[in-house]
């Protein structure tokens, strides 16, 4: 007959070698995810880049010059903005309008280089198009003074484009006094807004 003594000494290390077989280390999948040594972090945006303006490649032909002055007058609203310029558009024709007064300081000296730089980089790339600047006055001085003042700052905003890259042999200016007026006004009165330079641009197929 076994002693109940015998079966105990037997059973404790048996069931002891059991516990240690089934508390052995956790399986890989039962293992909590371990947070990593480098947390990823999102990367910055990139900065945004100035848009330059592109104009169409290639010969211009007359059946592309509406589609083509649609991009100009697109860059020119993106690219030259601001108080005393107006961009205005009539069939395929494009007018730009600075007022004097944010071309040219005291003494008619031209003071114009953040307007004639955005703008000269916008026509240089659309060289499908003639220049034609216009030079305006007010109704103060006489009729010969205004006309000669006109044309000196016409010519001086011309030579200002070509210095910034526009074709010379696409530009001409003229002087007009106080001969069209954008405010009707009488004789001898100060208007700053008749004070003006107007660039008209046409399409130039070919």
């Amino acid at each position: 007959m076994i002693k109940s003594s015998s079966i105990a000494n037997f059973a404790v290390p048996l069931l002891a070698l059991f516990l240690a077989s089934c508390g052995g280390p956790p399986s890989v999948a039962e293992l909590p995810p371990q947070p990593s040594a480098r947390p990823s972090l999102p990367k910055p945006a990139a900065p945004a880049r100035p848009v330059a303006p592109v104009a169409p490649a290639g010969p211009l032909t007359v059946a592309r010059i509406g589609s083509y002055m649609d991009g100009l007058e697109t860059e020119l609203r993106q690219h030259v903005h601001g108080d005393g310029i107006i961009i205005t558009r009539m069939g395929d024709d494009v007018t730009v309008v600075l007022r004097n007064d944010i071309l040219f300081g005291r003494g008619g000296v031209m003071n114009a280089d953040d307007v004639l730089e955005p703008l000269g980089a916008v026509l240089g790339a659309y060289v499908h198009t003639s220049v034609a600047v216009g030079g305006y006055t007010d109704t103060v001085g006489t009729p010969e003074q205004n006309m000669a003042i006109s044309a000196k700052r016409a010519k001086l905003i011309a030579d200002g484009l070509a210095h910034e890259g526009v074709a010379p042999q696409r530009i001409t200016s003229q002087g007009y006094g106080a001969t069209h007026l954008r405010v009707a006004t009488g004789d001898g009165k100060a208007e700053p807004r008749n004070r003006r330079i107007e660039i008209l641009l046409k399409a130039k197929p070919g």
